[in-house]
């Protein structure tokens, strides 16, 4: 037998893999286990020994052969695969199941793509989470791991906010805080107390504290971001990044359009995005909005051919926007 899973969400593609490996050992209990990691050892030699593990032995046996990041074979290992598979599905392994896991994109016109898509007896692709599923997908994860806990409506909100759709981050949270609640209701204290702030939501914030004139507050949330996210270029790109989106709305909220549903059918951001800038939208006017991206773009020149330094750059925006 053969299975390929693959997706751009690591981390629920790992949690699918550990299904099907603990589903055969719980069939096969004397089951024998091989994992090989291309990615790290990915050599011919790595290749033959991983394919070596895969044959049948004298006795009966039952074995599953895991293939990690199989696509990052050269061309000289992946045709000793594929030469190795052509024959495997020819035969009649009934005692040895290859699984095939790849965390990340896939081309549909890679030959190895194409001949387990072909000859698999099971495929599955972990999609990337869409916003629009993220209550229903935080309200699963936590009753797995404690039926009896829930989140207030509030709480909720903020806990989605700070997180997005990093499923990783969420699932380590989630265990935070029925590890400090088993089995409560979490309030947005809770959540506000135990689950640290994404990148995008510092920016947020920060922006929030331009918008009410408290520049203090806001240089505070960015410094204390500079050291976290690799110095203070990337948080001028993510300034940059939050304005855009800012501006989308703004241009639609001067149409007058009020409803954060029927902006975020027409700007494609998340309903609760577009509710939380809803809330701080009389701070920035449309001329305010450009002269902020005009202000970034201008120092991006700058930083680029080596003449401003991103934290003096930072801290001008800051102080200018």
């Amino acid at each position: 037998m053969i299975f390929f899973l693959h997706g751009e969400d690591g981390f629920r593609v790992n949690e699918r893999r550990s299904v099907f490996q603990k589903t055969f050992a719980k069939k096969h209990p004397q089951a024998e286990f091989f994992i090989f990691d291309f990615e790290d050892q990915g050599t011919p030699d790595d290749v033959k020994r991983s394919l070596a593990a895969c044959e049948e032995g004298l006795f009966t046996t039952k074995k599953m052969v895991t293939f990690l990041h199989p696509f990052v074979l050269g061309e000289t290992q992946e045709k000793l695969l594929l030469n190795f598979l052509e024959c495997f599905v020819k035969k009649t392994n009934a005692g040895v199941a290859l699984l095939f896991i790849n965390p990340g994109k896939i081309k549909k016109t890679h030959p190895l793509t194409q001949f387990l898509v072909k000859h698999a007896d099971k495929v599955e692709m972990i999609e990337k989470l869409e916003t629009k599923n993220i209550d229903s997908y935080i309200k699963r994860e936590l009753a797995a791991i404690d039926e009896k806990a829930s989140f207030s409506r509030e709480a909720l909100q903020v806990f989605i906010s700070s997180l997005g759709t990093a499923t990783e981050r969420i699932r380590t949270e989630l265990e935070k805080l029925v590890t400090f609640k088993p089995g409560g209701v979490f309030e947005t204290e809770d959540v506000r107390l135990l689950v640290g702030s994404s990148p995008e939501s510092i920016i947020f914030e920060a922006l929030d504290a331009l918008g009410r004139g408290d520049k203090k507050r806001a240089l505070l949330l960015f410094h204390r971001e500079v050291s976290g996210v690799g110095g203070a270029y990337p948080l001028l790109s993510m300034c940059a990044w939050q304005a855009r989106r800012l501006l989308r709305v703004r241009e639609i909220f001067d149409r007058g359009v009020r409803r954060a549903g029927d902006i975020a059918s027409e700007t494609k951001l998340p309903p609760f995005v577009v509710q939380k800038m809803l809330g701080t939208i009389n701070n920035f006017p449309l001329s305010r909005i450009k002269r902020g991206l005009s202000l970034l773009s201008e120092f991006d020149t700058q930083l680029k051919t080596g003449g401003m330094d991103p934290l003096v750059a930072l801290d001008l925006f800051i102080w200018k926007f």
